[in-house]
């Protein structure tokens, strides 16, 4: 059974409309007991990757927490499709400062957000457009077209331009695309912990050799955009939205690869800090590590 696809995504807008947001804690954890029961690959791929984050191998609370975390971020993904100005504001509580990324747009250069399957990811993304941020989301395609269908009129429909990129080889074309956004001066997201392309370089990442995606990195060397790590995590119902210091990426002829894998490496920290921070929250359902 898939996690995603768009008759999940169907139900739970449909869940969404009939009952207010108070209920969704509830619904999501009975929905997250029966996918617990039900999806036995998923299950023990959350159940491993969690092992090595924490370091112990009793990790089934948490293994639980997650399923039910990711619940409640869809019921909310589906209602936030749904609402703009101080009603989407509204699901956002602690906020950290904006002034790295409005730095980089005063700066003219344009600025690389990246995240990781952590939080809610999508709604960083609505409230950006929302306040009128140019907003472009890289992303790979779902196995389930129907689902990708959904997910790019829900987020068309706020003024979110996708660029896919293909699983399978370096997609020149999305790379071109990336960085005409970027001279445009506008915004690229991008989720940076999952290895899907030929970009990638080896990292240590929680103690363990990892290939890490690059793409972030020779697209900041190419344009001078700083790379920001940013972050939407649940917080005690609500949202908090997080954005760490820049990291740049500035050219040294003859010595490119070494400032990429410095840069790399203090953004995988950054990473590890927040998934040790809420490791219930970082969504793979696969084992991370193989």
């Amino acid at each position: 059974m898939a996690v995603y696809t768009n008759v999940n995504l169907f139900l739970i807008n449909l869940l969404t409309m009939a009952v207010p947001r108070c209920v969704f804690p509830p619904l999501a954890f009975l929905t997250a007991l029966l996918f617990y029961v039900l999806l036995g690959s998923q299950r023990c791929g959350m159940r491993s990757n969690l092992q090595v984050v924490v370091g112990r191998r009793w990790v089934e609370p948490l293994v639980v927490s997650a399923f039910y975390k990711f619940a409640r971020n869809w019921c909310d993904i589906m209602l936030m499709s749904r609402l703009s100005g101080s009603r989407l504001r509204s699901l956002i509580g602690r906020s950290s400062s904006s002034d790295p990324m409005d730095d980089a747009l005063a700066a003219g250069t344009g600025a690389i957000l990246i995240s990781l399957h952590l939080g809610n990811w999508e709604l960083g993304g609505l409230g950006l457009a929302d306040l009128g941020y140019p907003v472009n989301v890289m992303t790979f395609r779902e196995p389930d077209e129907q689902f990708n269908r959904s997910r790019e009129r829900l987020r068309n429909e706020r003024g979110i331009r996708f660029i896919y990129v293909d699983r399978t080889d370096s997609s020149p074309f999305a790379i071109i695309e990336a960085v005409n956004v970027l001279r445009r001066n506008e915004l690229l997201c991008l989720l940076g912990d999952r290895d899907g392309s030929s970009n990638t370089i080896e990292l240590p990442f929680f103690g363990r050799t990892t290939r890490i995606p690059a793409g972030a990195a020779y697209l900041a060397l190419t344009t001078g955009a700083p790379v920001i790590p940013v972050f939407v995590v649940l917080e005690k119902g609500r949202y908090a939205t997080v954005m760490e210091k820049p990291v740049f990426f500035n050219a040294r002829h003859g010595h490119n690869n070494e400032v990429i894998h410095e840069g790399m490496s203090s953004i995988i920290s950054i990473f590890e800090k927040y998934i040790i921070k809420y490791p219930d929250q970082w969504y793979n359902f696969f084992p991370f590590w193989g």
